[in-house]
């Protein structure tokens, strides 16, 4: 659809003129108000224009707005020895990019030059972001058909999601595992790339079978293969730990970030790696981005950081997500209308027997909830980490009587 004179895509088509957002709500140009269940897609994490954030980027534009790729702003060397302060033992350089798919597009780059390997393993159905390596990760060829041909030498395996069941899940990780040392053993695959623990991308919010991060590490690691964590998702407290990787323990090659960095605030993405990785072919990764890290974009990034860090807003997160989890169960399982519920801390993923999650977002809509779809039968529940509790179940009210009526 083109609106206004911009072009929006299927996934994300027009629906409204955003006029201003606070906190855990959102007005249109109507100015109806709305409870708002998306962060923007996992970004305003921490709420929306949150103060401490907008102070930040205030003091910095009075300072320096801008600095070329070839120079380093004081801030930017702030955000970058605070972020890997937080970053596994080893993890020491940090790689500037303006947003997720950038982030992905450099970490591959990174791989192939590193190894001297090209082929490269992703998910089927998951999404890393919009450029040709980053859909060639994880999109399907019918979504890709009319700008093929993407990145040549990827692999897609199916992502083995948890069943709840034990013995189900430890034959599927088995299984899996058999399939990805099979995929590994010709010392030909330069990286994995993958979300840790779970799906945030593409709507489905599949969470993976207990062990699975840690045994693509194993395998990874025998074939000399670079593991990628794509946090672009799952980091800043969103799945219940300040990053995904923390509910395994596993130390990956790389990781990327982005969407949730600065809360909304400024456009910024990061690759994070070894110096040991990175120094030998810095070179040859053309790793160029003009607008990657602007001094308000860092200083945003940094205030980010700094509050999650301050209210621990990963426990926040992780209590949430279990009340949400559990509210809809309640309410919800026996309608027969809800096929599942599943995800970590408030990445939630609630899925229709039916084609339904239009018409629920539609009629939340008008009740006064903002929820997002994540396809035909599923709604992507991503509230704002610190809504406060009597506004998340004033939200949850709306939408289990939506999906009810």
């Amino acid at each position: 659809m083109i609106k206004n004179h911009i072009t929006y895509n299927p996934f994300s088509d027009w629906q409204f003129a955003f006029a201003k957002a606070k906190e855990s709500y959102i007005w249109d140009d109507r100015g109806t108000k709305y409870i708002d269940f998306t962060s923007g897609w996992n970004v305003t994490n921490l709420g929306w224009n949150h103060p401490d954030i907008q102070k930040a980027m205030l003091q910095q534009v009075r300072k320096n707005m801008y600095a070329p790729m070839w120079t380093s702003d004081p801030m930017q060397e702030q955000y970058a020895k605070t972020l890997l302060s937080y970053m596994p033992t080893g993890i020491d350089v940090v790689c500037r990019a303006t947003g997720g798919t950038e982030a992905n597009e450099m970490a591959i780059k990174i791989a192939r030059a590193a190894t001297g390997r090209k082929k490269i393993i992703g998910f089927k159905d998951t999404y890393h972001g919009q450029l040709f390596a980053a859909l060639a990760l994880g999109a399907s060829a019918s979504d890709t058909a009319e700008i093929a041909p993407l990145v040549s030498q990827f692999i897609q395996l199916e992502y083995p999601k948890t069943t709840q069941n034990a013995k189900e899940d430890e034959k599927k990780l088995a299984l899996f595992a058999e399939m990805l040392d099979k995929t590994l053993r010709d010392r030909d695959v330069a990286a994995m790339v993958c979300e840790p623990e779970m799906v945030t991308g593409w709507g489905s919010c599949w969470v993976g079978v207990p062990g699975l991060i840690k045994t693509i590490r194993e395998l990874t690691t025998k074939y000399g293969t670079l593991l990628v964590l794509d946090e672009v998702g799952t980091g800043f407290s969103r799945t219940g730990k300040l990053f995904g990787f923390q509910h395994s323990g596993v130390i990956p090659d790389m990781l990327t970030f982005a969407k949730g960095i600065s809360n909304g605030g400024a456009a910024i993405g990061a690759v994070v790696t070894t110096s040991a990785i990175l120094a030998p072919v810095q070179s040859q990764t053309h790793l160029i981005s003009t607008f990657g890290w602007t001094p308000v974009a860092c200083a945003a990034a940094n205030a980010t950081l700094q509050t999650h860090v301050r209210e621990k807003t990963w426990e926040m997160a992780e209590r949430k997500g279990e009340v949400i989890r559990i509210m809809l169960q309640q309410e919800l399982k026996h309608t027969g209308l809800v096929k599942d519920i599943r995800g970590l801390g408030m990445e939630i993923g609630l899925e229709f027997t039916d084609n339904l999650a239009s018409k629920v977002a539609e009629h939340a809509m008008k009740h006064g909830l903002h929820t997002v779809m994540g396809g035909s039968a599923i709604l992507q529940l991503m509230p704002p980490l610190t809504i406060p509790d009597d506004i998340l179940a004033k939200g949850l009210e709306i939408l289990i009587s939506s999906v009810k009526r």
